[in-house]
């Protein structure tokens, strides 16, 4: 059986590597490939794919997702595998919310590549080595992490993406600096995060 792949990567030597991985493990495949989600957008409402691979890294968390929301608009039945440098415990769930077939680190080895390529082209999930949910079983929604935010925790979220310091967001929400910084470690905690940059990019996803 043919399977007619599209594959986006960010670098050449990414994208050499992974043609050439499909082509060695699924050689009945159709493989094309691009440097854009663009690309891709503009041949699925001619051409069927049965599986598109995102590279997350091309662009942000917000036009990632519209690829995928637009992929999913124009052909439902094509399955998305979204390959990415971010972390996979912090944003694995976060795309699977979205309706993916799976979420796989640059830095999984050759054999979780194959399985999570077979995975999503079976129609099921894959989400590290542990979690592979094939078609008909049951997969609870991922939750909005910002939901646990309290309002004054929103309000500081709201300002911490926008590049506001501790010492500004103090003086103007009349707190001390301490105060805020503490507030700061428990939203990173609550959103599952580590550092600013990454609790930017749930923000642009969930807002």
């Amino acid at each position: 059986m043919t399977h007619h792949i599209f594959l986006t990567y960010c670098h050449e030597i990414v994208g050499v590597a992974m043609k050439w991985l499909v082509q060695q493990h699924f050689p009945s495949s159709a493989i094309e490939e691009a440097q854009n989600f663009q690309s891709a957008l503009n041949d699925l409402p001619n051409k069927h794919y049965d599986l598109v691979v995102l590279d997350a890294d091309i662009a942000d968390s917000v036009h990632v997702l519209s690829a995928v929301k637009r992929i999913k608009y124009i052909s439902p039945k094509t399955n998305i595998l979204i390959f990415s440098e971010l972390d996979e415990a912090v944003f694995g769930p976060t795309y699977l919310s979205f309706g993916i077939n799976g979420f796989l680190t640059k830095k999984a080895d050759l054999q979780s590549i194959i399985r999570a390529i077979q995975t999503a082209l079976s129609g099921g999930i894959f989400w590290g080595n542990q979690h592979n949910v094939q078609p008909g079983e049951h997969i609870l929604p991922f939750a909005n992490p910002l939901d646990t935010l309290s309002a004054r925790e929103t309000q500081i979220v709201e300002r911490l993406v926008k590049g506001h310091s501790l010492t500004d967001i103090g003086r103007k929400m009349n707190l001390r600096e301490t105060t805020i910084s503490t507030y700061k470690k428990r939203i990173f905690e609550k959103a599952g995060v580590k550092t600013l940059s990454d609790l930017i990019k749930i923000w642009k996803i969930y807002r």
